[in-house]
C-alpha cells in the first residue's frame, strides 16, 4: 500500500531539501537553507506591513 501524502501548507527545512534533491541539485540541503532563509524574512515583512496597514486604516477611521 501507498502512504498516504500530505499536503504541506507552509515549507520546511527538509521538505525543501528533498524537493532538490528530487531536482537533481548538487547542494541540496545549503539551497533548501538559502530558500527557507528568504522565506521566514518575506514572512515577516509581509507581518509587520499588514499590521502597519491596520494601524493606519484606525487611526484614518477616527480622524475627521
Amino acid at each position: 500500500m501507498k502512504r498516504k501524502s500530505k499536503k504541506i501548507r507552509a515549507p520546511t527545512l527538509s521538505s525543501m531539501m528533498i524537493q532538490y534533491k528530487r531536482q537533481g541539485f548538487k547542494r541540496p540541503k545549503g539551497c533548501a537553507r538559502v530558500y527557507m532563509r528568504g522565506f521566514n524574512d518575506a514572512k515577516k515583512i509581509y507581518v509587520r506591513e499588514q499590521i502597519s496597514e491596520e494601524k493606519l486604516e484606525n487611526i484614518n477611521k477616527h480622524s475627521f
